[in-house]
């Protein structure tokens, strides 16, 4: 394998999002991530159970996937805003600790992990689609890190909590295609 254009884009994308990861650290990084799965396994468990509850007590919405539309929202952001806030208490106390540097450096590496596991998700959910699978296997021939994004994607997307959040996402799906 070589090193191919497909590698150099996805590589610099990688380097930048990492030195984001610095400026915000492992603490805001990690603790965003688990808030936004977090929220999304929760959600996609719960979204119904807390549409009904807020149907029943806040408005009263007559569209039973409006119902967990509405619940899976709340629960995502809700759950991805106080981990956002617990990061944020976290970072002021570590930033008067010693422990700065090593929370930055260690924000690189957790950042450039992150947006690799996204971009390998990106690549394994294209190359179910035919018409992309073909166009993207073309442009990566040569690639190094496209056979790694792909087995990385493939595996993310076959865990047990993936899984587990499809039948929610499906109904989503439906109310976004207006097929309720």
């Amino acid at each position: 394998m070589d090193f191919s254009w497909f590698d150099a884009v996805v590589g610099i994308l990688i380097l930048l999002l990492a030195i984001r990861g610095v400026i915000n650290g492992f603490v805001r990084e990690f603790l965003g991530l688990v808030g936004i799965v977090g929220g999304v396994y929760v959600a996609s468990v719960y979204a119904e159970s807390v549409g009904s509850w807020i149907s029943a007590n806040v408005y009263a919405f007559k569209n039973p996937s409006a119902i967990t539309l509405i619940g899976f929202l709340v629960l995502l952001v809700g759950i991805w805003v106080i981990a956002l806030l617990i990061a944020e208490v976290l970072q002021k106390l570590i930033n008067l600790s010693a422990l700065g540097v090593v929370n930055r450096l260690l924000g690189f590496a957790f950042g450039a992990l992150k947006v690799f596991m996204v971009f390998a998700i990106i690549i394994a959910a294209l190359t179910n689609i035919q018409f992309a699978r073909s166009f993207i296997e073309r442009k990566t021939q040569n690639s190094y890190l496209y056979p790694m994004l792909k087995s990385t994607g493939e595996t993310i997307i076959k865990l047990d909590f993936v899984q587990d959040t499809k039948p929610v996402l499906e109904k989503l799906d439906k109310i976004g295609n207006g097929n309720v």
